[in-house]
């Protein structure tokens, strides 16, 4: 996934205030573009059925969506192998709303004419380098060229301006694992001498299904912190405002900004990979208002779980959730990656039926959720010899299937619930209507049971559902409705 998924130092951030600011309007302060070469795009969407990437009128037009929701800042994630042929003519239009921006490249495409338009442009510059050694960061970027590549737009930049107490940012991003982290007090050094700014990636998301994040340990990760802190006081008389000990989770952007793949799918941010919704479908406004991804990150004290939900710094950093949905699948689950979480357990997807919803076992027609996302959540469930609603002949009979759909919505509510929340999680199935069975089930079946929330009226709500089998047959497709009481309900209900 290209794009940031990393902790900045000192780099261009907001206040505080700003944030809660921006929390309260439903608006950004800013947006995070892909700018990946056709084919490139590494959506969700894309892997099945790759689209075209957005034109040059169609970013414009993203771009003021943003600035009307408030957006100051415009981040643009450059080609990997080469610069994007609208870069020029997007950062003049950028400019010229009065937006900042920050460029993200792998050095392609700087040379000096390059490095000279951007400094007139004031456009903070970061490059990747991972290591100082020639042969281990081109073997970590798999391009041999990327070394060379690298230093020489470094020196153009620098010679443009960067660098300097009164040029733009200039910034050297490295993608720490374990492979180079003895090597990162080097690299900072050489970084903080270059009188540049470091900015550090701690988790790199996957690019592909199954495919496992590069991570570091929580412990190593805190230790290398608390060392660079130090290299900071002691070597350079700079004090972090954060201190080490949260400056490796203290991310903050999904409060404030999103993230557009090429083809203009939006995601909360580039680590959350859940698709909110695309801009050649809807404004991007409606998009981020109406998601329920962005609603819980936004209201992450009530929402978060533990151990960031009652972890003391929760106020300054809830982990990052970039973090947390690569490695579980939740992207409100406790930070695994955090040294504070040592020790605690932190569910993951998949997760069985026992503590998410109040069915017994008997009568459960789903096994385990194995996805949640956008209003949308994805269970399993193996036809059983001793199901109630299995017959003598081993077939399942078809009211089972809105039985699936209405415990697959209570289980992904139950997911989303913690400690007493989840005890006291309970709904009622009102009906359903539009059901169409298509085939038919028999024990040792596996089924696949997609849902969506369709809309929401107080505590009750509309589900769609369809049911697959195994080998790809759509067996049922429908809709029920729902009553699942609000916490204000319960509180009447058990007074």
């Amino acid at each position: 996934m290209r794009g940031d998924c990393s902790i900045r130092i000192n780099g261009l951030g907001f206040t505080r205030e700003q944030i809660d600011a921006c929390v309260q309007r439903q608006g950004l302060l800013s947006i995070e573009i892909d700018l990946a070469a056709p084919g490139q795009c590494e959506c969700p969407a894309c892997q099945t059925n790759p689209q075209t990437t957005l034109s040059l009128q169609e970013i414009r037009s993203l771009i003021d969506q943003a600035k009307s929701l408030g957006a100051e800042r415009c981040l643009l994630v450059d080609s990997a192998s080469a610069s994007h042929p609208d870069l020029r003519q997007l950062i003049d239009d950028i400019r010229g709303r009065e937006m900042g921006i920050e460029l993200f490249s792998n050095s392609h495409g700087i040379e000096r004419e390059m490095a000279e338009f951007l400094r007139r442009h004031n456009v903070s510059v970061a490059l990747r380098l991972n290591s100082l050694n020639r042969d281990l960061h081109n073997r970590l970027v798999n391009d041999d060229r990327s070394y060379d590549v690298s230093h020489a737009a470094i020196s153009h930049l620098k010679q443009a301006g960067y660098g300097g107490s009164s040029g733009p940012l200039l910034a050297i991003r490295t993608e720490i694992c374990d492979e180079n982290i003895a090597e990162i007090p080097a690299i900072w050094r050489w970084v903080r001498g270059e009188k540049l700014e470091p900015y550090l990636q701690i988790i790199t998301p996957r690019t592909a299904p199954g495919e496992k994040p590069r991570i570091i340990a929580p412990d190593r990760a805190k230790e290398l912190f608390e060392e660079l802190g130090r290299i900071d006081r002691d070597e350079f008389a700079r004090v972090w405002d954060t201190p080490p000990s949260l400056i490796g989770r203290s991310c903050k952007r999904h409060q404030f900004a999103c993230h557009v793949t090429p083809c203009g799918t939006i995601f909360a941010c580039v680590g959350v990979t859940i698709p909110l919704g695309n801009i050649r479908k809807e404004p991007l406004a409606e998009i981020l208002n109406l998601s329920e991804v962005m609603e819980n990150l936004r209201m992450f004290g009530q929402k978060v779980k533990e151990p960031c939900r009652t972890c003391c710094k929760t106020t300054d950093c809830y982990g990052c959730r970039g973090a947390a949905y690569q490695l579980t699948g939740d992207y409100l689950a406790g930070d695994q990656l955090c040294w504070k979480a040592k020790g605690v357990e932190i569910e993951s997807l998949p997760i069985g039926m026992e503590k998410l919803i109040p069915h017994g076992k008997s009568v459960r027609m789903i096994d385990q959720l194995v996805q949640v996302g956008e209003r949308f959540a994805q269970t399993d469930f193996i036809v059983k010899k001793d199901s109630l609603l299995v017959d003598a002949s081993g077939r399942l009979d078809e009211l089972a299937y809105i039985e699936m759909i209405a415990q697959s919505f209570a289980a992904c509510h139950g997911f989303q619930l913690f400690g007493e929340e989840r005890l006291a999680h309970q709904g009622l199935l009102l009906g359903a209507r539009d059901f169409v069975i298509s085939g038919e089930a028999r024990v040792g079946d596996r089924l696949t049971i997609r849902v969506g929330k369709v809309t929401r009226f107080g505590d009750f709500g509309v589900v769609d559902g369809e049911v697959h089998h195994d080998d790809g047959r759509l067996i049922a497709t429908g809709q029920i409705k729902i009553w699942r009481p609000s916490g204000e309900t319960l509180k009447v209900m058990n007074a």
